[in-house]
């Protein structure tokens, strides 16, 4: 806050005209400005000194910051009670320690391991495909499957050289159970991402990374539940294991 104490009334003026037409002083000349307030250009030199730069320049930069500032906080406030409220109490939390024993126990897993599949339905199956190119980006093995009915090849039965990688919000869809208790049985290693920890899915899984993010359905039966903590949770492995 600066302190006009010392600040002639002119000086005032100017200032209560700079900081209240940021857009325009941006685009004026220090002439042009003292045009535009009708004083001398020595008395706005006088102002900007004691708001303390050393020339036009250096406050016109000042001032357009704080404008790119005020716009993205403008713009951030208008998502508040959007995507940034959804999100704000799981990054909110310690999650390097939070998920520290799931890390730990992933990566200790890929590395005995040979491929990854991802599986999951509707919005889940789309972040099957992310996970599985985030996990390709870095050089690691890994192919997805959208469609809980689809046979999978003679050489995959039995292989225990393969995580199944499961990818489901409420982890109770009845197609996601019914593989995921057909891949243990043919010996995959389950790991799967859901909503919560006390799940069907998550109780099959030999490791489960549950987000706890409040279960949002509209519609009745359509889930848009939040799926930012997913995204931070295939990227984070991605590059934990690459590492």
């Amino acid at each position: 806050m600066i302190d006009l104490k010392d600040f002639t009334p002119t000086e005032i003026l100017i200032y209560n005209y700079l900081v209240s037409h940021v857009n325009e002083v941006a685009k004026l000349s220090i002439r042009q400005l003292a045009d535009t307030i009708h004083v001398s250009s020595a008395s706005i030199m006088r102002c900007i000194k004691k708001m303390g730069f050393d020339s036009f320049y250096a406050l016109k930069f000042e001032l357009k910051q704080q404008s790119e500032k005020a716009k993205c906080q403008q713009f951030a406030k208008g998502f508040d009670t959007e995507i940034f409220t959804l999100n704000r109490e799981f990054f909110n939390r310690p999650l390097l320690q939070q998920y520290s024993q799931e890390f730990k126990s992933f990566k200790q897993l890929a590395q005995e391991v040979n491929n990854i599949m991802f599986f999951g339905i509707g919005t889940s199956g789309i972040l099957a495909q992310y996970g599985a190119r985030q996990f390709s980006n870095f050089g690691i093995n890994a192919v997805y499957n959208i469609d809980p009915f689809y046979p999978l090849s003679d050489r995959l039965k039995q292989n225990s050289q393969t995580i199944a990688f499961m990818l489901s919000v409420s982890g109770e869809t009845s197609q996601n159970i019914d593989q995921a208790v057909r891949l243990k049985e043919k010996k995959f290693h389950v790991v799967s991402i859901t909503d919560n920890s006390y799940c069907t899915l998550a109780k099959l899984s030999e490791i489960n990374f549950a987000y706890n993010i409040q279960p949002e359905v509209i519609k009745d039966t359509l889930n848009v539940t939040t799926q930012i903590p997913v995204i931070y949770i295939l990227e984070s492995l991605a590059r934990n294991f690459a590492s």
